[in-house]
C-alpha cells in the first residue's frame, strides 16, 4: 500500500489548506503514527439546536487569508522544531453489524495519515463494536491512554454514551453523527446537517425567480428542522403538506395536496417544491406524484443533502432538481484514490473520517499539547478546508460548511453555483 501512496501523495497534499501552508511535501509521516490497539455570518451562539447557521458568508472569499493566519505554524514547521507527541482516538465500529462502514472509514483515515501525518501525531483506532457499550469502553480506553481528542463515534446512541466520559476527562469530541442536539460542551458535530443545506438551495432558487415555495414532507424531526430552516431563511413558503412516514399509501394525501395547491386556471400556488426525502423514499414519492397527476415537470424540485446520492442521477423523474452539498470535485479525487488503493467505492461518510483525521494531524503541529485541541483552535473563525470543502466549528458545537448548489442531470450532478473557498466573516 505504501508504494501506491508514494505515487499519489504529492498530488493530494493541496486538499487540506493547512497542509498546503505547512509545505508537507517534506514532512510526510507515513504510517509511523498509526496504532492498532483493537482486538483482531456565522450563526449566533445559541442553545437552540434547531438554529440554522447563516449562509450570508457563502460568497467567494480569498484563500490567501488562511495562509496569513497560519504564518506562525508554517514557520515552526519549517524550522524543524521538535514537537511533543499527540495521541488522538478514532472511535469506529470496526466489528459487528456496522463493521464494513467502520473499516472503510478507517481506510479513509489512513489515507489522511499518509497525506498529512507527521512523526509527532499518533492516531489510535478504537473499536466501538457497533454497540453503545462498546463505544463507552473505547472512550474510557482513550481516557486511560491520555488521548487528547476523540474523533467519532458515528452513531447518536454511541455519542450519548461517550459524552460524559469525555467531558469528565476534558477531552473534546468531534463526532461523525448528525445529532445536533448533542452539540456543545466541547462536543462538535461534523456530520452533514440540513440547516444550511436547506437555506442555501432555497435562497438560490428564490434569487433565480422561484419565489413561491411548496413543501411536501414526512412528519419527522428532520423535516421539522427543514421547515424551521426555511422559515428562518426568509424564503416565501406558500404551501406545506405533511404525511406520516409509516403510511404506506400516499395517494389520497398527494391528491389532496395537489388539489388544494391549485389556483384558478389550474396552475400551482408554488413554482418550486421542496422534497426533503432521499433514496427509495424519494423515488416512491415521485412515482405516486406521477400516478396522481402531479405535474412536477412544471416545478423546480428542491432537495436537501439526502439528494447527494449517485443513484438519483439515473432517475429521470428528478432530473433538473437542485440541492446544496459540498462541491463533489475534490471528493471525486478522493474516491478515485480510495478505489485505487483499496478497491471499491468509499461510503459517503468516509470523507468525514479523512477530513477529521487531517484536521487533527495538522493541528498537532502547533506543538503545545494543552492548546492543540483547545476550543479556540477548533473553533477558528477562518475554518478549515478538506475533501468536503471549507468548514468550521461554531462555538455551540455545530458545523458550518461552504456549500455548492448542484443540479441533478443524467449520469451526474452538475455544480450550478460554486461553493465558497473561504470564510469571509468572523466566526461565532
Amino acid at each position: 500500500m505504501s508504494g501506491l501512496y508514494a505515487k499519489t501523495k504529492a498530488s493530494v497534499q493541496f486538499l487540506f489548506v493547512f497542509a498546503c501552508i505547512l509545505a508537507l511535501s517534506g514532512c510526510g509521516g507515513g504510517m509511523a503514527g498509526m496504532s492498532m490497539p483493537w482486538g483482531g455570518n456565522t450563526g449566533v451562539v445559541t442553545n437552540d439546536k434547531n438554529s440554522m447557521p447563516d449562509i450570508g458568508w457563502q460568497t467567494q472569499g480569498d484563500r490567501r487569508e488562511l495562509a496569513a493566519q497560519n504564518q506562525d505554524v508554517r514557520q515552526q514547521a519549517a524550522a524543524g522544531t521538535p514537537l511533543p507527541k499527540v495521541r488522538v482516538a478514532l472511535l469506529l465500529p470496526l466489528s459487528g453489524k456496522n463493521g464494513e462502514l467502520g473499516q472503510a472509514m478507517l481506510k479513509a483515515a489512513q489515507m489522511a495519515m499518509f497525506d498529512v501525518g507527521s512523526a509527532n501525531f499518533e492516531l489510535v483506532p478504537r473499536d466501538t463494536k457497533s454497540t453503545p457499550e462498546g463505544a463507552a469502553n473505547a472512550a474510557q480506553a482513550a481516557v486511560n491512554n491520555h488521548e487528547a481528542l476523540i474523533l467519532g463515534p458515528v452513531f447518536a446512541d454511541d455519542l450519548r454514551m461517550i459524552r460524559p466520559i469525555a467531558q469528565s476527562a476534558n477531552i473534546p469530541v468531534i463526532s461523525f453523527s448528525t445529532d445536533w442536539k448533542q452539540a456543545g460542551g466541547d462536543t462538535y458535530i461534523m456530520g452533514f446537517m440540513p440547516f444550511a443545506q436547506v437555506a442555501r438551495v432555497a435562497q438560490y432558487a428564490q434569487a433565480k425567480g422561484y419565489n413561491h415555495l411548496g413543501v411536501f414532507a414526512p412528519q419527522t424531526e428532520y423535516c421539522d428542522v427543514v421547515l424551521s430552516s426555511l422559515q428562518r431563511s426568509g424564503v416565501n413558503v406558500v404551501k406545506i403538506g405533511r404525511y406520516s412516514p409509516q403510511q404506506s399509501d400516499l395517494s389520497e394525501i398527494v391528491k389532496d395536496f395537489a388539489a388544494t395547491s391549485k389556483q384558478e386556471g389550474g396552475e400551482y400556488q408554488f413554482n418550486a417544491l421542496m422534497l426533503p426525502v432521499g433514496g427509495e423514499g424519494l423515488r416512491s414519492l415521485m412515482s405516486v406524484f406521477a400516478q396522481n397527476g402531479v405535474r412536477t415537470k412544471d416545478l423546480r424540485l428542491l432537495g436537501t443533502g439526502l439528494w447527494d446520492d449517485p443513484g438519483l442521477t439515473r432517475d429521470p423523474s428528478v432530473f433538473g432538481g437542485w440541492f446544496a452539498a459540498p462541491d463533489p470535485a475534490l471528493r471525486r479525487d478522493f474516491e478515485r484514490r480510495y478505489s485505487e488503493n483499496y478497491g471499491g467505492s468509499p461510503p459517503r461518510l468516509a470523507s468525514l473520517a479523512y477530513d477529521a483525521t487531517a484536521l487533527s494531524a495538522v493541528l498537532a503541529r502547533i506543538g503545545n499539547p494543552g492548546q492543540v485541541y483547545s476550543r479556540s483552535a477548533l473553533t477558528n473563525a477562518r475554518g478549515f478546508a478538506g475533501i468536503d470543502g471549507v468548514f468550521r466549528f461554531r462555538s455551540d458545537g455545530l458545523t458550518e460548511r461552504g456549500l455548492a448548489v448542484l443540479e441533478i442531470q443524467s449520469g451526474r450532478d452538475v455544480v450550478i453555483d460554486p461553493a465558497p473557498t473561504a470564510f469571509i466573516s468572523s466566526g461565532s
